[in-house]
């Protein structure tokens, strides 16, 4: 069965910015302090959780903090929507983190 394969690749700006949105709406999702996301990876111990390391570079203060996948991804999804980026309803949707930058991937069998 034919398929495609679509991916939106985020820079740490980019997904600093959905996260912090997202954040704001989930009362209990960790907030993200003001700063810049240094580096992002996968919980070597969990794979559906990703860490995103910040820091603040007025301050030197640094923040660790701990997201689902799930929510990354969702956090990506509404980016998307609001920058004009369209994602078929009917693709199935998953994060990857290339090089520690987040991936979108979109997979809609035909």
């Amino acid at each position: 069965m034919p398929r495609e394969d679509r991916r939106v690749i985020f820079d740490y700006s980019e997904a600093y910015q959905a996260l912090y949105k997202l954040s704001l709406k989930q009362p209990e999702a960790p907030r993200l302090k003001p700063g810049v996301i240094q580096h992002i990876e996968e919980d070597s111990h969990d794979s559906s959780k990703i860490h995103v390391m910040l820091e603040n570079v007025q301050t030197g203060e640094k923040q660790k903090v701990t997201y689902t996948k799930d929510f990354v991804a969702a956090a990506l999804m509404m980016f998307c929507r609001g920058a004009g980026i369209p994602l078929p309803r009917q693709a199935g949707k998953s994060i990857m983190l290339v090089k520690d930058k987040p991936e979108l991937i979109l997979r809609v069998i035909v």
